[in-house]
């Protein structure tokens, strides 16, 4: 069941994934601070479902510091996990801008006969990223080399952060369990969709390839709206679990829709 965090996290990308390959990819895509396609205080309701079956909400909630975005995501089990693998998570992630990097990310996981609780945090002058483990009251340190560095919570921001067009592809370099790993996103295709309850608009298709860093197979592919908002409306998260379908169902204090 460990799957459905990376599902709810929207886990986004670095999911367990593709043994490295030799294919050279371009640098992360630049992030405008100056023109974000979200505002302060928005907030995205996800329905995380397997098989069919209600498995998960995700609420991800974007927030303006003096100096940083702070993101914050809040996860709980539904339907028929909740009945038989109950859990609940909160994670946050705080960025830094020009460059987007992050400095931080935190969580709070508990699940039945297990509970996590620590924070990591990046020191870019020292190339190092500092583990805490809160419940084992331990600290790793581990090498980082890239100068810019995601994290699980920061990555969805900085896919929407960029602008895209078919053919684009970038890779994201990501620290997760006390390691840097990295991932290839690419934009497929522009498409006219709509999705449940969202009505038939233009959209971007998106796929996302773990790569060096991880050894199982999966992807994720997501759609979102091809407007200032960058909306993900819609993702499917494939790997050796099955396929998880992943739905905003309420966006609230979003920009206004346009181009």
């Amino acid at each position: 069941m460990r799957a459905l965090w990376f599902a709810g996290v929207l886990g986004l990308i670095l999911v367990p994934g593709l043994v490295a390959g030799e294919e050279t990819i371009p640098p992360p895509p630049t992030a405008d601070f100056q023109h974000l396609p979200w505002k302060d205080g928005e907030k995205l309701t996800y329905l995380v479902s397997w098989g069919g079956l209600e498995a998960a909400q995700g609420i991800f909630i974007a927030n303006k510091k003096d100096d940083h975005w702070e993101f914050k995501l809040s996860l709980t089990s539904r339907g028929l996990v909740e009945d038989t693998y109950p859990f609940t998570a909160s994670f946050w992630s705080i960025v830094q801008p020009e460059p987007w990097r992050s400095t931080e990310y935190g969580e709070y996981r508990f699940e039945p006969k297990r509970t996590l609780k620590g924070c990591t945090q990046i020191d870019y002058a020292q190339h190092q990223g500092n583990r805490e483990d809160w419940i084992k009251g331990e600290t790793k340190t581990f090498p980082i080399k890239s100068d810019a560095l995601d994290d699980m919570g920061s990555m969805l921001y900085h896919i929407r952060a960029a602008n895209w067009k078919p053919g684009d592809k970038h890779t994201l370099y990501v620290y997760e369990s006390g390691a840097e790993k990295q991932a290839s996103v690419e934009c497929l295709a522009r498409e006219t969709r709509a999705f449940d309850s969202w009505p038939k608009q233009p959209m971007l298709k998106l796929r996302a390839l773990p790569t060096k860093g991880t050894k199982r197979r999966g992807s994720l592919t997501m759609w979102m709206t091809d407007d200032v908002r960058h909306l993900p409306l819609h993702a499917e998260l494939d790997f050796y679990y099955g396929t998880f379908s992943i739905d905003l169902t309420k966006a609230e204090r979003t920009l206004p829709a346009g181009h």
